[in-house]
């Protein structure tokens, strides 16, 4: 059995966000999906390999996307926060340990029009974790 650290820290970042009540997706919404403002989408991943004397650990990066109306600009920010907490955590899976990296955690938050005759306000949370 092949166990895959950064999908197991996906899926961790997915329950963390809807046990804190968050509307959570692995994609962008379809339109049939009748997605409701705001949601939060756990979008890329990145795994970069460190090698260690007698062990093989990594660092992780996983960006969190907070999408919300153009009247909700509060709302995503208080939604970024909350997230932002697991980034400076501790996530335990069941095969892996991850150490989060408060100070590698970048946010922004930024004006998107890009769907016809709508504004909207896109959070996007990068988290940082080491394997520990």
């Amino acid at each position: 059995m092949v166990y895959v650290p950064e999908q197991e820290l996906f899926d961790q970042l997915y329950i963390e966000s809807e046990q804190l009540g968050y509307n959570t997706y692995d994609h962008l919404p379809l339109r049939t999906e009748n997605a409701k403002y705001p949601f939060v989408m756990i979008g890329d991943t990145q795994q970069i390999p460190i090698n260690y004397r007698t062990a093989i650990g990594g660092t992780f990066t996983v960006t969190l996307h907070v999408w919300g109306d153009g009247e909700s600009r509060y709302t995503v920010s208080k939604i970024m926060e909350r997230l932002a907490e697991l980034g400076g955590r501790t996530i335990n899976t069941e095969h892996f340990h991850f150490v989060g990296r408060l100070n590698r955690e970048d946010r922004q938050i930024i004006t998107d029009t890009s769907v016809p005759d709508t504004v909207l306000k896109h959070g996007i949370l990068t988290l940082v974790f080491n394997l520990g």
